[in-house]
């Protein structure tokens, strides 16, 4: 028998902009105020450390390990004397493992997905943060060998989210996404002075019910960032829930 009450976890998504905000200030304690706020299991976070913005030398994802109470799964992009910069999972629940998904393509700017499995309550969900490129070519590219590591292990539940620097619903490679990710959360969250993009998304596979979904708009995250953060909230469905109760 199935508890009424379904394993669920809370999960967003923010571009934090290396923590510096509209108003040009570099100021990382907004930013764990606005996380704080959100106050997510998961959090998956881009553009965090220094690289031609920033303050040099200032380690953001340590900085965020001590602030925030999370544990930091970082997904570096760019690791060198001239900057510090990628991808990170900030996390409360259990992190039973992390991978990390290239994403580089060849004259463009280096990206990678960080891909972790997280345990909810006795089930392993897998949380692909990733952060698309500029150029539509760029990003079939980096679809296809995003679909490549999802049809590898396509059992688990799956959510994808981050920044997709795609602004259309009806982009060519997103049909591909139809059998992987029954919801979409796909609000227009850039810019934060007047937002009209559907940059920031979560995508989450049929093994949930999304419960809850909205995006933080408020004057603290207006100036915080360019973009505006994603809230989710997840609940297994029964027969997933089931099947682990079951083992």
């Amino acid at each position: 028998m199935v508890s009424k009450s379904l394993p669920s976890f809370d999960i967003a998504t923010y571009n934090i902009h290396s923590c510096i905000g509209t108003d040009r200030r570099f100021n990382p304690p907004r930013i764990v105020e606005i996380l704080n706020r959100l106050d997510a299991d998961v959090l998956a976070l881009q553009e965090v450390g220094w690289h031609q913005r920033g303050h040099p030398v200032f380690d953001q994802f340590d900085y965020l390990r001590q602030t925030t109470g999370y544990a930091v799964y970082s997904g570096l992009t760019r690791d060198h004397s001239r900057a510090h910069f990628g991808n990170a999972i900030l996390s409360r629940l259990p992190v039973r493992a992390v991978r990390h998904i290239d994403l580089t393509v060849p004259c463009r700017a280096p990206r990678c997905a960080v891909d972790a499995d997280i345990d909810v309550t006795g089930t392993l969900v897998r949380v692909i943060n990733l952060h698309l490129g500029l150029d539509p070519w760029e990003r079939q590219v980096q679809f296809k060998r995003i679909l490549r590591a999802i049809e590898a292990r396509p059992t688990q539940p799956l959510v994808m989210l981050g920044d997709f620097n795609e602004w259309r619903l009806d982009f060519p490679p997103f049909k591909d996404l139809a059998p992987h990710f029954p919801h979409c959360l796909a609000p227009r969250t850039f810019h934060t002075r007047r937002p009209m993009f559907r940059y920031d998304r979560i995508y989450a596979s049929g093994d949930f019910a999304l419960t809850e979904s909205y995006v933080k708009r408020t004057a603290l995250t207006r100036r915080a960032s360019d973009h505006l953060p994603v809230f989710g909230r997840l609940a297994l469905e029964a027969a997933t829930a089931d099947q682990v109760m079951a083992a």
